[in-house]
């Protein structure tokens, strides 16, 4: 049976033999070019990033520690900022929904990075693959299209600076791939199936658990503007009803993630500035330039570093997306086309008061999000759908030599392949640079410092390293991993609202845990990162108890509801001599489960019921 199902797999044709060929190889160049930018992180492997690798590092490890050692969920952050919460922040925890997951618990640190880091580079690959194969049957202008897209300049640069939340980015494709089969404009693939819908809400919601800050709202927003342009094209509200439906699914799959973000959020705005701007020629110096190293200078950049602009991907695919832009007409290429025009505009920043970008900054997602080059990458993915789409046009023109063609343009796309790669591994030389700090792992009993001590100070940067605390079981007042909190955004005396605890070094340090009033005494008997037990002596009822932790609404107590005291947690005592448990847990976390399940007997009642009725049919 499977021999015969092989046989009948086979081409028939000579001209489906060419294509076949045509397809392999051209995954050999995808694979090949993935292997060649990334082969540098494989040459010592037991090392890690720098720059904002640290707080991404500190993360993930965060994730294991807490599973792995204290068998808990990471609900909160103990070893940095006073403690903070983590299942709450868009950008941590974000392995514990994921591929990585797994891997992540098995692995070392810098084995299971290495793993994340190359299995998006492969995701995003596939994704862009499909979003392609939406406009064009060609595998050679595929190829085309994923060699310009998933590990180009752009790409290599932002992960090269530990910005992972780029790597969410290799969702963006598959999103866009589900909701345009979800809508089905595209008579010649059949009609539209209700599982699309589901997939895509699904995909939008994985992009919340992985902590897309960024991609998460520019997917959103390219899927609404493609939506809006293709509903007004086909003169049918379908294409907005199914982005709704999508929508709705992914926020009650995302819930037990979304609603503790959305809360943090509102406890804790992250409100930016962003008056960057891009002019004509930064702009052509981002996609064409051949220097794109972490340290490269270029004229025209007035804000952040070169790793924050470049987005190398030659003048072969530029010229090939003008052509595809002037050519490209229909019913789903013009609204794709003119939906990637407008993030395209919005990356040019803040050239006017009145430009998109300080426009669309108003709006309360978008008041948390600066550098707004990081518009241009969803941009070009949907440029190069509008150029697959051109193309498609002239290979079909050449009738049964279509085959023959493919393969005498492959060796073009190898070229375009090895010409981007070549720039792209540029910075992934430095990527994984860092030595693992010489620290042995513990558990053992937690305070909190000031300070990083100086030999936990394993990195020079512009924010204070975390992950060798949390290797040390020692937490931080200095921190670079919750924005709210983060030093960058302190007064000269290192003061923000909402940061209530102290660490050795601070005259106001009292212990990890103290009774305000009198002569009581309290200590910790018991810590871990969600739950800590205190032990008070020698107190008076109605005396206050404090945890030395930053205050937030999820802590509770074994005795009461606890207060914020000072910006800490506290508990007033009901007698002299106690025994408390503090507890942290998200106040909407089971909320968001409930509301998960909902979603999930809906989907699944739904499926049964459209099953039900074509069985009647």
């Amino acid at each position: 049976m499977v021999l015969s199902r092989l046989k009948r797999a086979l081409p028939r044709s000579k001209l489906g033999w060419v294509l076949a060929i045509t397809s392999v190889l051209a995954w050999g160049v995808i694979l090949g070019m993935i292997g060649f930018v990334l082969a540098p992180t494989m040459g010592t492997r037991d090392t890690i990033g720098s720059h904002d690798w640290d707080q991404m590092e500190s993360h993930r490890y965060l994730v294991t520690k807490t599973i792995l050692a204290f068998h808990q969920f990471p609900f909160w952050n103990p070893y940095a900022c006073g403690g903070h919460p983590n299942w709450g922040g868009f950008e941590s925890g974000t392995t514990v929904v994921s591929p990585w997951f797994p891997f992540y618990l098995t692995m070392t640190l810098p084995h299971a990075l290495r793993v994340e880091v190359w299995g998006m580079a492969v995701i995003s690959a596939i994704g862009a693959w499909l979003f392609a194969s939406l406009f064009t049957k060609s595998h050679t202008i595929r190829a085309l299209a994923v060699v310009a897209f998933a590990v180009n300049g752009r790409w290599a640069l932002q992960i090269t600076s530990g910005h992972t939340w780029h790597l969410v980015y290799g969702l963006t494709p598959w999103v866009l791939y589900f909701y345009d089969r979800a809508v089905g404009a595209d008579p010649s693939r059949g009609p539209p199936r209700r599982r699309y819908v589901v997939f895509c809400g699904a995909f939008l919601a994985l992009m919340v658990y992985t902590g897309g800050i960024y991609p998460l709202p520019e997917t959103i927003l390219a899927v609404a503007l493609y939506g809006v342009f293709l509903a007004a094209t086909t003169r049918s509200p379908r294409p907005v009803l199914v982005g709704l439906a999508a929508g709705g699914i992914s926020l009650g799959l995302a819930a037990p993630k979304l609603l503790p973000v959305l809360e943090v959020l509102l406890k804790h705005p992250r409100l930016v500035d962003s008056p960057e701007t891009l002019d004509f020629g930064a702009f052509v110096d981002v996609l064409t330039s051949r220097d794109q190293d972490m340290t490269s200078m270029h004229g025209g950049i007035n804000a952040w570093g070169w790793h924050e602009w470049g987005m190398y991907v030659g003048w072969a695919v530029v010229v090939a997306i003008v052509l595809g832009a002037f050519v490209s007409r229909g019913t789903r290429e013009s609204p794709l086309k003119w939906a990637g025009l407008a993030l395209l505009s919005l990356g040019f920043g803040t050239f006017d008061p009145h430009a998109p970008w300080p426009l669309l900054h108003q709006l309360p997602v978008f008041q948390s999000q600066h550098v707004p080059s990081r518009w241009m990458y969803p941009s070009l993915l949907m440029m190069l759908g509008v150029m697959a789409a051109a193309f498609e046009k002239l290979l079909v023109r050449s009738g049964r030599a279509r085959g023959w063609l493919e393969l005498a343009l492959l060796p073009g796309v190898a070229w375009v392949a090895y010409d981007v790669a070549t720039v792209s591994r540029q910075p992934t030389v430095h990527m994984f640079a860092q030595h693992m700090p010489a620290v042995i792992e513990s558990t053992g009993p937690f305070h909190v410092d000031q300070h990083l001590p100086p030999e936990l100070a394993y990195q020079y940067d512009w924010a204070p390293a975390s992950l060798s605390a949390e290797m040390a079981n020692i937490g931080t007042i200095d921190c670079g991993t919750f924005p709210a909190f983060h030093n960058y955004f302190r007064d000269q005396n290192g003061h923000i609202p909402g940061l209530g605890a102290h660490g050795l070094g601070d005259p106001e340090y009292k212990g990890e845990a103290f009774v305000v009033e009198g002569a009581g005494r309290a200590a910790v008997t018991k810590w871990s990162p969600n739950a800590v037990t205190v032990e008070v002596h020698g107190a008076r009822p109605g005396e206050r108890v404090v945890l030395n932790q930053n205050w937030d609404p999820g802590w509770s107590a074994s005795i009461g509801k606890t207060e914020n005291w000072k910006d800490t947690v506290s508990e007033l005592l009901p007698g002299g001599e106690e025994t408390i448990v503090f507890r942290y847990r998200p106040p909407t976390f089971w909320p968001g489960v409930a509301l998960f399940l909902a979603t999930c007997a809906g989907i699944v009642w739904r499926w049964r019921r459209v099953r039900r009725y074509a069985s009647r049919a």
